[in-house]
């Protein structure tokens, strides 16, 4: 309904009879029928042809209508809702209510009521012209962006002919850089069975150099051994002066150990010399002593025996008291032999220890012969022991420069191989990159087609949106023609009729009790279309600007795009000539190492052969010798 509404106001085709008071005005347009709102009265409306979604319509005032409604009167028709419902009659509010008897109105209320429709009716002209140069101004601005519009696709194809062309070179120089690539496969082809002839020349330095490294390894190891027989002298030679050292110590111990158990025996013999003369003295004065007292004891039993048997005690008595004295005398004497019994053992004691001590003295001589024969064993060790180091030194010393000179013979085969090595790797690595290069530039290029065919289809999608724009903005201009006529056709319509009232209303003044009334809620829905179809209006403009402002960004970010690609693809040329301009210098660097190689090979590979057999047969010969 409401497309419908603004159709109708968008052609504004007025049809269908208008009833004036007590004036029959024929039909004055025809069509469906729809109802508008102006001022009290009904103006039956009907809306021709098919709906059509376009901008707000706009007006040009002519200076026909500004004439036809100079003389109007502007001031308000009636004075409050009382005089309203009292000069268009309660009785058309609600359908249902029941017939009211009118009134016949004065001449004044009609002309009153004329002019309040003429005012209306100028109202809605009014709107209807703003609506056209709204329109018109809808129409402008679409034109210009149409325009900016065909002036960005041709651009735009400009850009895309650019593109496709620049595309073509791209791959013309891909095919040159695919044949590159095939002829630099066959180089490589070709070099590496060079590198494999190569490789086995190098296995075979490699088996030279291990056998030198065998070499080599002997000469160590003869090395070490001589170092740790080195190590063993010096440790034997500290062994020994430790040694000598401390069978000094001792020898100085024993001699003073000789000197104290000279003069010991010395006193030893003086005290047995003396014991000897005390000895002789004792035992005959203790042969004398024991022939006495052996007397004086057969004496004594023999008396004892016979006092025993006499018995008397006075002769006992004293007997017994002489008796006592000799057996005193006697136990003195056994006292004496008793001491002169230890004496004996005592010079027993120091004949035996003076035995002792002339054995020692005779092991301590021993011994000190022994130590003065090892250390002059241990000084005949030690000077053959620095005679030997000093061999060793001179043995090492020789070891030690073939070892320096073998060392840098193996550094500089091992820096000729490392050089050849890096060369062939560095050759490989960049052939490698090429290939990279080349494999990236080919998926840059695809990429390009891609990015090519994308913009393609969004310059296809941008004219058709400016084919469809293009037929909008005609729609537009039919509509607002259409709008147009139509209001010029309302206007005279309007002005026709307000004449031919007012013709009627002097010919005619018994039927000006004859009304055409419109019910408050018809007014209210009139208006608020009228206010819907002002704001679609206003709906339509906007989205139709907001239509082209995406158009425009739409043909921006394109724009954009192909910026991007072509410096893109000036990128990927730039980068396939570096790679192409890399894979020649390194051809050229390769032959040139190549030739090197060869001529170090040919000047250095005899006498490196003749070097490794003269170090081998000396080395094997030092170790012999030592």
């Amino acid at each position: 309904m409401a497309d419908a509404e603004l159709n109708w106001c968008r052609e504004g085709i007025m049809e269908k009879p208008m009833k004036l008071l007590g004036a029959g005005v024929g039909e004055i347009f025809s069509g469906a029928r729809e109802k508008i709102m102006i001022g009290p009265s009904i103006i039956t409306i009907r809306q021709m042809g098919s709906p059509r979604s376009v901008g707000a319509p706009r007006s040009i005032r002519s200076p026909r209508s500004t004439a036809a409604v100079g003389e109007i009167d502007t001031k308000a028709p009636f004075q409050s809702v009382k005089a309203a419902v009292s000069l268009f009659g309660e009785g058309s509010s609600s359908p249902r209510a029941k017939p009211i008897v009118k009134k016949p109105k004065t001449a004044e209320e009609r002309d009153l009521e004329k002019e309040t429709q003429l005012h209306l009716a100028v109202k809605e002209l009014e709107k209807f012209k703003e609506h056209l140069k709204t329109a018109e101004t809808t129409k402008a601005q679409a034109q210009g962006e149409l325009e900016k519009a065909n002036r960005t696709l041709h651009e735009l194809t400009s850009k895309l002919q650019t593109v496709s062309d620049s595309k073509q070179a791209v791959i013309a120089e891909t095919e040159a850089a695919k044949n590159r690539a095939k002829q630099l496969e066959e180089s490589v082809k070709s070099r590496k069975q060079h590198a494999d002839t190569e490789r086995e020349q190098y296995k075979a330095s490699a088996a030279e150099l291990v056998l030198v490294k065998q070499e080599l390894t002997n000469l160590r190891q003869d090395f070490d051994m001589a170092l740790g027989m080195k190590l063993s002298a010096s440790q034997e030679e500290a062994n020994a002066q430790n040694i000598t050292k401390v069978n000094r110590e001792r020898v100085d111990e024993l001699s003073r150990e000789m000197a104290t158990t000279r003069e010991a025996l010395s006193q030893v013999m003086l005290f047995t010399l003396q014991a000897q003369e005390e000895k002789a003295k004792t035992t005959g004065k203790k042969e004398v002593c024991m022939q006495s007292q052996g007397i004086a004891k057969d004496k004594v039993e023999k008396k004892i025996l016979l006092l025993e048997e006499e018995g008397s005690d006075s002769e006992l008595s004293g007997n017994l008291e002489e008796k006592l004295e000799e057996t005193t005398k006697s136990i003195a004497v056994l006292q004496d032999i008793q001491a002169l019994r230890t004496v004996d053992l005592e010079l027993e004691g120091s004949k035996n220890a003076l035995k002792e001590v002339l054995q020692n003295e005779s092991l301590l001589r021993s011994l000190v012969e022994s130590m003065t024969l090892e250390m002059d064993e241990v000084k005949r060790d030690v000077t053959e022991m620095k005679e030997k180091e000093a061999q060793f030194e001179y043995a090492a010393k020789n070891l030690r420069a073939e070892i320096h000179r073998r060392k840098m013979e193996l550094e500089a085969l091992l820096a000729k191989e490392s050089k050849q090595e890096n060369a062939s790797n560095d050759e490989s690595l960049t052939v490698q990159q090429v290939l990279s290069e080349i494999e990236y530039a080919r998926l840059d290029v695809e990429e390009m087609k891609e990015k090519t065919k994308e913009l393609k289809q969004e310059a296809e999608t941008a004219r058709n949106e400016a084919k469809k724009m293009d037929e909008k903005l005609q729609v537009a201009l039919k509509e607002a023609e259409e709008a147009k006529a139509a209001a010029k056709l309302a206007s005279d319509r309007i002005h026709n009729t307000a004449s031919c009232t007012h013709d009627a209303v002097q010919a005619t003044g018994s039927d000006s009790s004859a009304k055409i009334k419109l019910s408050a809620e018809d007014f209210e829905s009139w208006t608020r279309r009228v206010e819907q179809y002002e704001k679609l209006a206003e709906m339509k403009v906007a989205d139709a600007m907001a239509e082209v402002k995406e158009s425009k960004a739409s043909e921006r970010e394109a724009v954009k795009r192909l910026t991007t690609n072509l410096k893109e693809i000036e990128v990927t040329k730039a980068a396939t000539e570096d790679a192409l301009k890399k894979a020649e210098m390194a051809n050229a660097a390769k032959q040139a190492v190549e030739g090197e190689l060869q001529k170090w090979r040919q000047q250095d590979h005899k006498k490196e052969f003749g070097e490794a057999s003269n170090n081998g047969q000396q080395g094997s010969e030092m170790p012999s010798h030592l």
